[in-house]
Formats: structure tokens, C-alpha cells, sequence
């Protein structure tokens, strides 16, 4: 059944999770006295960039794709388990790999920005867009909440007969 409250909570924490490729989760600026050069992080790219010597040059050029891996791996499990709506120990898998991917990006979020300030002096500001995985989680966790409610009223239905 799609139109089960755990549905609509997979779905939220999918479009969380897609929220950042869009939005900049984080920004690194460096002051100077005659300019504020800066550069901002998304889930799949670097941009923005005003860049002031090489290191930065060469980091820009790659891709965080630990960020993007996680987050698209996120989308992809909160999908599958909308479509497991029939096997509820398995959605509860799914949700559960999909809870331990969307904590993930927080481990490579903080890999990446911590190695960006080893190797520059740039100063990371975070974003409001790197709190959306955060509320991914919340989101999964209310949908394995309201899974194994429907596994309960099965039960006790199963018990009934």
C-alpha cells in the first residue's frame, strides 16, 4: 500500500537527501584585507569558487563523491523499501541500510571537510543544507517506527483468527 504514513515518511527522507545536490552544505571562506575569496560544497560539486592558489585550484577540480554516493544511495534504498510495502522484514532492511548510509554522509561530510581545511586555510561555515540528512534519519526512523507498528496490528490480527 503506497498510501501508508512509513510511504510518505520514505519519501521525505528521499527528497532530504536529494536537497543536498542542490544546496550548498557547506561553505569555505578566507579574509584577507583586500578580499573575501571563498568557495561552496554540494553533494556532487564544488562551485562558486574564487580561489587563490594552486592547492585549492587542484582540490576544486575533483568531485566529493563520497557525498554523492551516500546521499544517492540513500534516495535509492527509501525507494526500494516503498516498494517492499508487502514484505515488512524486508522494508525494515532496507530502511535500516538506508539509516546507516544517511549517517555515512555525515562520516564522509566531515572527511571531506576536514580534509579541505587540513590542506588549505580556508575557514568551513556550515549550511542549513547540511542539516537535511539529519532530518533523513528523523524521517527513517519514524518510517521503521511506523513499519513495525503495521507488523504489530498484523500480528495481533494473526493471533485473533
Amino acid at each position: 500500500m503506497i498510501q501508508r504514513i512509513q510511504s510518505i515518511y520514505l519519501v521525505l527522507a528521499g527528497f532530504f537527501s536529494a536537497f543536498t545536490f542542490f544546496e550548498p552544505v557547506c561553505s569555505f571562506i578566507k579574509q584577507e584585507a583586500s578580499a573575501t575569496y571563498g568557495f561552496c560544497m554540494s553533494s556532487c560539486e564544488y562551485y562558486n569558487q574564487a580561489a587563490v592558489n594552486a592547492v585549492v585550484d587542484s582540490m576544486i577540480s575533483r568531485h566529493p563523491w563520497g557525498l554523492a554516493v551516500m546521499a544517492t544511495l540513500t534516495i535509492i534504498l527509501a525507494i526500494i523499501a516503498i516498494f517492499n510495502y508487502k514484505n515488512r522484514k524486508k522494508q525494515i532492511k532496507f530502511v535500516n541500510i538506508a539509516t546507516l548510509t544517511a549517517f555515512m554522509w555525515y562520516v564522509a561530510f566531515a572527511a571531506y571537510t576536514l580534509s579541505i581545511k587540513g590542506r588549505t586555510d580556508f575557514a568551513p561555515t556550515f549550511e542549513v543544507a547540511s542539516l537535511f540528512p539529519l532530518l533523513s534519519l528523523l524521517t527513517l526512523y519514524l518510517a521503521k517506527r511506523a513499519i513495525k507498528h503495521d507488523e504489530a496490528l498484523v500480528r495481533a490480527a494473526d493471533r485473533i483468527r
